[in-house]
């Protein structure tokens, strides 16, 4: 999971579609019949799968879900929304909310999904504190403390890392302490996506074994052109330095994996600094 701007991101390219989101919405404001409701939301789905509203999701993520970091090459999109518009469930499966239906239709409430974590999230959405939940429009979201990690919260994005085996885990080294109430969240939140799913953990370990068998190869290659000066050596250097800082782009699948590997290795923590000069310099 990367943090995706979502909520501050420009979208004057989204005028009209969003025009139309806000006339729907006044449709629904209007309708106080809950099933007539959930009609006129079916009725209009075709509008959140628009081309033009799933392009710019995709350029917030560099063409990844935004749940697995994975590329979104071949499937068409799912556009999943954060809060379930039908009805939720608390984390034991049990319905606990008749649905954030005036949400259909706002952006700010969408992530782009591959298939599994769409699935494996359905439509669970426990919060903190029942009590707080928001059951209509108008109450600001703010006050309920969902048991998902969210994307679109920097924060949030920030708890996860993933270890050697490309298993995802929480933090090493947090800024603030993790709590109680944070590992709970970090836990429900890699099981409800589909984190932890096998093929996914071992796509992880290979890239992690790749970066890290690189790492030792440049150490090899620079210790034989500072101790030979061997030019040839010297070139393989920079073309491993080059490699590795491509794994740096942001339109890399796995990113939060590939911090966590170059963080986790003295020689990765170094050329993470080394890289970032590089960067900065072009």
């Amino acid at each position: 999971m990367r943090y995706i701007p979502l909520i501050g991101a420009d979208k004057k390219c989204l005028e009209k579609w969003i025009e139309k989101s806000n006339e729907i919405l006044k449709e629904l404001k209007a309708e106080p019949d809950a099933r007539k409701r959930k009609a006129i939301i079916k009725k209009h789905q075709k509008h959140w799968r628009e081309q033009g509203l799933i392009d710019f999701l995709l350029k917030l993520s560099d063409g990844k879900c935004w749940y697995t970091e994975t590329k979104l090459i071949a499937e068409y999109p799912h556009l999943e929304h954060f809060r379930p518009k039908s009805y939720a469930r608390n984390e034991d499966g049990d319905k606990c909310h008749e649905g954030y239906w005036w949400l259909a239709f706002d952006i700010d409430n969408y992530r782009l999904s591959k298939p599994l974590p769409n699935t494996c999230k359905g439509t669970y959405f426990p919060i903190r504190e029942r009590a707080l939940a928001v059951c209509e429009p108008g109450t600001a979201l703010t006050r309920e403390s969902p048991l998902f990690l969210d994307p679109t919260v920097e924060g949030d994005a920030e708890l996860l890392s993933f270890n050697a085996l490309g298993q995802p885990e929480p933090c090493p080294e947090p800024v603030v302490d993790l709590d109680e109430w944070d590992h709970k969240r970090i836990e429900f939140s890699i099981k409800r996506y589909g984190l932890d799913d096998v093929k996914l953990c071992d796509e992880r370990k290979e890239l992690w074994v790749s970066i890290t068998a690189q790492f030792e190869e440049y150490v090899h290659v620079a210790k034989t052109a500072k101790s030979q000066n061997c030019l040839v050596s010297r070139g393989k250097a920079e073309q491993l330095l080059n490699s590795l800082q491509s794994y740096l782009s942001p339109d890399q699948p796995f990113t939060n994996l590939i911090k966590a590997c170059f963080s986790s290795h003295a020689v990765g923590k170094s050329l993470l600094l080394k890289l970032a000069k590089f960067s900065k310099a072009a």
